[in-house]
């Protein structure tokens, strides 16, 4: 019974450091280290208010405040909720970018930047960058969104 316990603790054990050690590549900091210092998901207070206006509840908004009040309004809330929801949006785009570019390339641009050989090769990704955020990051942009637009309605004069 012992030793039985002790082989479950043992593959238990490797089976964790195995994960911790593969989610944390040097191919994945690399692209972490190039997403930060291109603030390249900068963009995403810009595509959560896109989203909110295109939503039954932004014109439910607009239709009491007006629509400028009302994309200031949402922006605001966007805004203050960007913490939580900003690490996870960079991580999907690091793990777009680990996908998509070689450890060479993503060493390259961690430490060059936009003065890398392979900038080039961002732009021309650009779409199937787009598409793999577009798969994985679509929960994170749909509760952002719909966590701005409910705290935007349980405020005065929309309460």
């Amino acid at each position: 019974m012992t030793r039985i316990k002790f082989s479950t603790l043992a593959l238990t054990l490797l089976f964790a450091l195995s994960n911790g050690v593969s989610a944390e590549t040097r191919s994945h900091r690399d692209a972490q280290i190039f997403v930060n210092q291109a603030q390249i998901g900068r963009n995403l207070p810009g595509i959560a208010l896109s989203v909110a206006k295109q939503s039954v509840t932004f014109t439910t908004i607009a239709a009491k405040l007006g629509r400028v009040d009302a994309s200031t309004a949402v922006s605001k809330e966007i805004n203050a909720l960007l913490p939580k929801y900003q690490s996870k949006w960079d991580e999907n785009i690091a793990q777009a970018f680990e996908k998509l570019f070689s450890q060479e390339e993503l060493s390259s641009l961690a430490s060059e930047g936009r003065a890398s050989k392979y900038a080039a090769k961002v732009r021309e990704q650009q779409d199937k960058i787009g598409l793999e955020m577009e798969s994985s990051s679509k929960p994170i942009l749909n509760d952002l969104v719909s966590e701005a637009l409910n705290a935007v309605l349980s405020k005065p004069p929309l309460e």
